[in-house]
């Protein structure tokens, strides 16, 4: 297929790109004022109207797409390489999501499980979706080294060994981490301790 059936008429013309390419901030000033609206609208609806993820969304593409432009070949559209970058992000995103979902759920079945005998469960779903973002919020407060290994550990699910070649330190550092970390939650989640700690 020639590489002219591969463009749309609504790609950027070779001198914008190039410009971008060598870094002309005009260049890329036209290519965001040109694309943004684009891109934001399709997150927009993938995220049901939320404008901050939206926005988000939008400036991580362009971020992407500016360190990434040089690696561009016209080996498809340059619309159709746009989107895929919009879609990856957004799919990117909606599996952060869900892992914090999924995070915020095992909390709520833990509250229910380890509810005292004798009490209702815990089955309101506001009760749960609070403690879910109590727990989400403390986990977000670490600092970023002890962040990353609860994320590592609880979210992907890495061994020590794992972990410590991923963060190039010992699996003891992970360890010691992991340790302060969960201090820290413990301390933050402590008024949680009847429903979802035993």
């Amino acid at each position: 297929m020639q590489r002219s059936a591969l463009v749309s008429r609504r790609d950027p013309d070779e001198s914008m790109i190039d410009g971008c390419r060598n870094g002309d901030p005009e260049a890329m000033r036209a290519l965001w004022l040109e694309y943004k609206d684009r891109v934001y609208s399709i997150a927009l609806h993938f995220f049901r109207d939320d404008q901050a993820a939206a926005q988000d969304i939008t400036q991580d593409v362009f971020i992407k797409l500016f360190a990434r432009l040089l690696q561009f070949r016209h080996e498809s559209g340059f619309t159709t390489w746009l989107y895929r970058l919009v879609a990856n992000a957004c799919m990117d995103e909606q599996r952060r999501r869900n892992r914090w979902s999924v995070f915020g759920d095992a909390v709520a079945d833990l509250a229910i499980e380890r509810a005292p005998s004798g009490e209702a469960p815990v089955d309101d779903l506001f009760v749960q979706a609070e403690i879910a973002d109590e727990v989400k919020a403390a986990v977000a407060s670490l600092t970023p080294k002890l962040r990353i290994v609860i994320l590592l550990r609880y979210f992907d699910d890495l061994a020590y060994e794992e972990m410590a070649a991923a963060l190039e330190c010992s699996p003891g550092t992970v360890a010691s981490r992991l340790n302060r970390a969960h201090q820290s939650l413990a301390r933050k989640l402590g008024h949680l301790r009847g429903s979802v700690m035993s």
